[in-house]
């Protein structure tokens, strides 16, 4: 009884041995029919760069930043951040009461200037009228007294030759003390009319020539002249009131975009600090730097690929500027390249890579994604699949590579599908899956 139980247990673990061997090729046959899933990407004919791009970013054109020339309390900022505005559009303005009132107080100061103008020029025509009348009489007093001399040397000539006569008489005994003592008396008289009438002449030769210098200045017109300057003065303190006035409305200088905006209705600003600040980023300038090596090898007209990080975008442009002189701080040299950009799709302060696209810095070969070559001791895979989904694992030689591309020299061709996503599942001769990228 005991023999038969043993034959029983025997042939029972022999079932199950072959059952499990069974089992487990059966479930080796479902793997090898099981398929891997990836991702895949085709090998290109493409431009592998030899050196790496230069970095830049984009800047306006042009930044006009706005602050009023004087001081004052904002009234109203009529733009807001992103506004697009026109050159001469109403951009803020301040409060104008103050300035208004000095507008009318200017006039009035240039009213009354020109008021004095007028006084003195009536002034000087009434003085001028009056000198011109003096001197007129005074030279018919310079002929009376001319006369008056005349009439008193001859009266004095007749006087001495009486008193000569008189003492030849008198010495003769032939007229009386008296009539001798007469004649030297008239004889003093004359002489002392004559006197009068040479100091008379001289006083009305001296007021004469003064009655000249009075027309002189009154047709100098030294007073109206002083007027005239007064009221140049007002006049300019008008028109610098006016301005003043002008100025509480600022303008914008050019078109372009509002940037920035400082200021809200009832603060105070002045000149020291800008309210609105407005960019024009049509076309925009990327901005960068070469280093002396690379300024050797670039010129104006260059092409060049830019590329923006931000936006996965590339564009096409040419160098516009590269200067002669090296930035000291940067050690470098600056240049510019300007890129249409009148939807604004570029805006200001972007990061860029920009690539030059000349013959000596590119050449066409295989490019494949950087991510679909791996290393296995010192030697570079792919995976490339079949038209039957089948993975074959290739050797490749590579060249340069960046980032996110790298050069195939041999292995692989032009418009081969290969393994960029689950290289780490497959072994060469799997059957692949091939899912959509994400």
């Amino acid at each position: 009884m005991i023999k038969r139980g043993k034959w029983v247990l025997s042939i029972l673990a022999l079932s199950l041995a072959v059952a499990g061997c069974s089992s487990k090729e059966a479930n080796t046959s479902v793997e090898d029919e099981e398929t891997v899933p990836v991702q895949v990407e085709q090998a290109v004919e493409g431009l592998i760069r030899d050196q790496g791009g230069i970095a830049g970013k984009f800047e306006p054109n042009t930044t006009a930043h706005l602050s009023p020339k004087v001081n004052g309390k904002l009234s109203k900022v009529h733009v807001k951040v992103g506004q697009v505005v026109s050159q001469g559009d109403t951009l803020f303005t301040l409060d104008q009461v103050d300035l208004q009132n000095a507008v009318k107080q200017a006039e009035a100061s240039y009213q009354v200037a020109l008021a004095n103008v007028r006084q003195a020029e009536n002034s000087s025509e009434q003085g001028l009228d009056q000198a011109q009348s003096n001197v007129t009489q005074l030279e018919q007093s310079l002929k009376q007294s001319q006369n008056g001399i005349e009439q008193a040397q001859q009266a004095y000539d007749d006087a001495q030759a009486n008193a000569t006569r008189m003492k030849q008489l008198y010495e003769a005994g032939a007229i009386s003390t008296v009539e001798w003592e007469n004649a030297q008396s008239s004889l003093k008289n004359a002489k002392l009319a004559l006197d009068n009438a040479v100091t008379a002449l001289e006083n009305t030769k001296a007021s004469y020539e003064n009655a000249k210098n009075s027309v002189g200045f009154a047709q100098a017109k030294s007073a109206v002249d002083v007027a005239r300057a007064s009221a140049a003065q007002a006049l300019s303190g008008l028109e610098n009131a006016r301005e003043q006035l002008a100025n509480a409305t600022v303008k914008a200088p050019i078109s372009g975009i509002v940037s920035a905006v400082n200021g809200a209705a009832g603060e105070m600003v002045g000149p020291q600090g800008p309210v609105v600040t407005i960019v024009d980023i049509n076309p925009i300038i990327v901005k960068a730097h070469l280093s002396e090596s690379e300024v050797t090898t670039a010129n104006v007209g260059d092409p060049v690929t830019i590329e923006i990080p931000a936006l996965s975008k590339t564009l096409e442009a040419s160098v516009t500027t590269i200067s002669p002189v090296m930035d000291e701080q940067l050690k470098a040299f600056p240049m510019e390249i300007s890129v249409p950009n009148g939807d604004h799709q570029w805006k200001a302060d972007m990061i860029v890579d920009i690539l030059f696209n000349t013959a000596d810095k590119q050449r066409k070969s295989i490019v494949a994604p950087r991510k679909a070559v791996f290393d296995e001791q010192g030697t570079r895979w792919v995976y490339k699949v079949t038209e039957e989904n089948i993975v074959e694992k290739i050797e490749v030689a590579t060249g340069h590579e960046t980032s996110s591309e790298i050069e195939i020299i041999s292995g692989v061709q032009s418009g081969d599908t290969i393994v960029v996503k689950g290289q780490t599942l497959l072994s060469d001769g799997a059957k692949v899956e091939i899912q959509n990228q994400e």
